[in-house]
């Protein structure tokens, strides 16, 4: 539905500088390589990045808050029992650029 958006792979969060990659799941190429051979790739950083040492599970209470910074976080929504009440809201900061504008070597 919606047209490819050329993403970075490798990040450089803008305040601390620590690189982190950018996974997602609707990923579907690596610019410069093969499509067989990108999806390799991305499916092995995925695995990688997805192991149980690296994953955070939030285990809700009443009155939780629960943030995030999207520019180094991969995250999914699970599951959850519809009969109980849940509110939900997001808030976004725009960015001061797009990330594939950032250095290669940065």
């Amino acid at each position: 539905m919606f047209k490819p958006v050329l993403q970075r792979l490798v990040r450089t969060h803008p305040v601390h500088r620590r690189k982190s990659l950018y996974l997602s799941s609707h990923a579907g190429k690596v610019v410069g390589m093969s499509v067989p051979e990108g999806r390799l790739l991305l499916r092995d950083l995925n695995e990688h990045a997805t192991q149980a040492e690296f994953v955070y599970v939030h285990k809700w209470k009443l009155h939780d808050l629960v943030m995030w910074d999207n520019r180094q976080t991969m995250h999914r929504v699970r599951r959850y029992d519809q009969s109980q009440p849940r509110d939900m809201r997001r808030a976004t900061v725009a960015g001061t650029e797009p990330t594939v504008q950032q250095q290669a070597a940065e």
